[in-house]
C-alpha cells in the first residue's frame, strides 16, 4: 500500500477525507499540517498560503490566472503542487474570488488535496462558495481531500465542521470558537480551554474517538484515547514516527 501513489489512492478508496484543523496562533496547528503534508506527500495539491507559511510543499503564484493554467495542464493524472500567496494588499473579495476559483479547481482537478489556510478569510457561518460545499458534502466521489485550518472556528462556514471527519483542535481563548468546535467533537469546551500550548485534542467520525496527544518537533508522539472530559479512557496507544492515524 505504501507504494501506491496519493492521487491513486483516493480514487479508489472513495474514503472522505476533510480534516479540520483548529486551533490559536502558537498552539501548533500548522506544525501538526506539514507534518502530515511530510507523511502524505500528496503528487497532487492546492494550497491557499495567505502568510507564506508552506514553501515547502508547493511552488508560490500570486496569479491566479498562472495557478489556473498549472492546474489545468496537470490534467486528470499528472503531479501539481500549486501554492497561492496572497499579495499584502488583498481586498476580502479578492480573497473570495481567489477561493472560488481555487474551488472549482480542486474539485474539477479531482484525486487532489485542497489545503486553504485560515478560512476565515474566505467563508462566514452562512456563506461559502458551492463548490466549497459539495467538497465538503460529497467531495470523496471526486477524491478531493480538504485540510482546512482556522483560528476562529465560529466564524467559518458551518457546514465544513458538520461535515469534518477528522477535528484536530489545540487551546482556543475564545468560549465562542471553543464551543464551536466541542459541540461538533461531543465533549466539555472547557477540555479545550485548558489545553497546553502543543497539546491538542482529536476526533474521528469512524470510531467516534477522542484522543489528547503532543506535537513534537522531533517526530515522536504519544498519544491517548479520552472521553468527553478530556480523561483518560483507556490504555495509552503505542508511540510511534511519522505514523499516520
Amino acid at each position: 500500500m505504501r507504494a501506491v501513489r496519493w492521487g491513486l489512492l483516493m480514487a479508489v478508496s472513495n474514503k472522505a477525507m476533510i480534516w479540520a484543523v483548529m486551533g490559536q496562533s502558537g498552539t501548533g496547528k500548522g506544525l501538526w499540517v506539514k507534518k502530515k503534508l511530510k507523511e502524505l506527500k500528496p503528487r497532487r495539491i492546492l494550497i491557499l498560503d495567505p502568510q507564506d507559511e508552506y514553501g515547502d510543499f508547493a511552488s508560490p503564484f500570486s496569479n491566479a490566472r498562472q495557478m489556473t493554467e498549472m492546474v489545468i495542464a496537470a490534467g486528470d493524472t499528472g503531479d501539481f503542487r500549486v501554492r497561492y500567496v496572497f499579495p499584502k494588499s488583498s481586498t476580502q473579495d479578492h480573497f473570495r474570488q481567489v477561493f472560488d476559483q481555487a474551488c472549482q479547481l480542486s474539485y474539477l482537478a479531482r484525486n487532489c488535496t485542497f489545503l486553504p489556510e485560515e478560512l476565515s478569510n474566505f467563508t462566514t457561518p452562512s456563506w461559502a462558495p458551492p463548490l466549497w460545499k459539495r467538497m465538503c458534502n460529497s467531495g470523496r466521489h471526486e477524491g478531493v481531500h480538504v485540510i482546512g485550518v482556522s483560528q476562529y472556528p465560529a466564524q467559518i462556514d458551518k457546514a465544513f465542521l458538520s461535515n469534518a471527519t477528522l477535528i484536530h483542535v489545540g487551546f482556543l481563548g475564545e468560549e465562542a470558537h471553543r464551543k464551536a468546535v466541542a459541540a461538533r467533537m461531543d465533549i466539555n469546551p472547557d477540555v479545550i480551554r485548558d489545553l497546553p500550548d502543543l497539546k491538542y485534542l482529536e476526533w474521528e467520525r469512524e470510531t467516534r474517538a477522542i484522543s489528547r496527544g503532543t506535537i513534537a518537533t522531533s517526530g515522536r508522539y504519544s498519544q491517548v484515547v479520552v472521553d468527553r472530559n478530556g480523561e483518560i479512557a483507556t490504555a495509552p496507544a503505542k508511540s510511534g514516527r511519522n505514523k499516520v492515524r
